[in-house]
């Protein structure tokens, strides 16, 4: 009996372990055909088991080690955790029991994460959800740290998660956009510069930065229809609630003249972009257009 667990790693191995107990198994064999045979050889109880982890195992590897598996005894466990199978191994187990776990996006993410505080005994504010959501960690990171808060004493505020999580949560579209509209050039190419240390492609946040600000745009137009919007009117923005909520703030501080000014400078920027000028440029000095409110020629 041959269970694959693909799909998340914390998941997986999470999801692993627990059937690994109901089989009575509780360590995980180096990956080679000696300890395979070795663990799968009868006992005085009975057939044995094993618990595999593929994650860094060969080609070469798994080749020795799936005639073995291969010929595994219905009544004998053997549990691998291979969270991104190759494909030939995904192939293996499709004659097989395979188990994924996708790891959790958006609004399943913040289902997740409340769920897990839960478990830790931990009432998980709407926004400290959020903003652990935002910090684009994996989920066992964002466990540790969830243990973490866990231990502060209530009520669990946004401002108390903040200091004590170590995570360091991404610069985003938003932060770019914030230090736009604050008009601070000097903050605003320095989050650019991070984010282009950080290896981020130019066109992508171009398209970010173009969201944004159409995402502004589309506040600023709810907020002349309706000035006082509710959470049904939010979800004619088509975005988070989070990132909605965050739109009407900065839009109500707007003006109709600068959207539309931003939007032509950010149109105008990926057009050069993609007419294979440099990209980084390209979004440079729309960046600094923006953030001095008047219009910046390309060297």
């Amino acid at each position: 009996m041959v269970i694959a667990f693909t799909g998340d790693p914390f998941l997986a191995r999470e999801a692993l372990l627990q059937e690994a107990r109901l089989h009575g198994l509780s360590r995980f064999l180096e990956p080679t055909p000696e300890a395979l045979a070795e663990a799968l050889a009868p006992g005085l109880f009975g057939g044995g088991g094993a618990m595999l982890d593929l994650r860094e195992v060969s080609e070469g590897e798994w080749k020795a080690l799936k005639p073995l598996l291969e010929g595994v005894p219905e009544g004998v466990p053997v549990l691998l955790l291979d969270p991104r199978p190759s494909p030939a191994r995904a192939a293996f187990y499709r004659g097989r029991e395979r188990r994924d776990f996708p790891t959790p996006k958006g609004k399943d993410l913040i289902r997740h994460l409340e769920n897990r505080a839960r478990r830790l005994g931990l009432k998980l504010p709407s926004g400290v959800a959020q903003y652990l959501a935002g910090l684009e960690a994996d989920l066992e990171a964002l466990e540790r740290e969830l243990e973490k808060l866990a231990l502060l004493p209530p009520p669990l505020t946004l401002e108390k998660a903040a200091k004590v999580v170590a995570l360091r949560p991404p610069i985003t579209g938003f932060d770019l956009v914030r230090a736009v509209l604050g008009k601070d050039p000097k903050e605003a190419l320095a989050r650019l510069k991070r984010l282009k240390e950080e290896g981020e492609e130019p066109l992508r946040l171009l398209g970010a930065l173009a969201w944004q600000f159409g995402l502004l745009a589309k506040a600023f137009f709810l907020l002349k229809e309706t000035p006082r919007p509710t959470e049904a009117d939010l979800a004619r923005l088509e975005a988070h609630p989070y990132a909605a909520r965050r739109a009407l703030e900065e839009a109500r501080r707007l003006r109709e003249a600068d959207l539309r000014q931003a939007l032509t400078t950010l149109i105008e920027a990926e057009r050069r972009a993609k007419e294979g000028k440099d990209p980084w440029l390209a979004l440079e000095v729309a960046v600094l257009s923006l953030a001095v409110d008047q219009q910046v020629s390309p060297r």
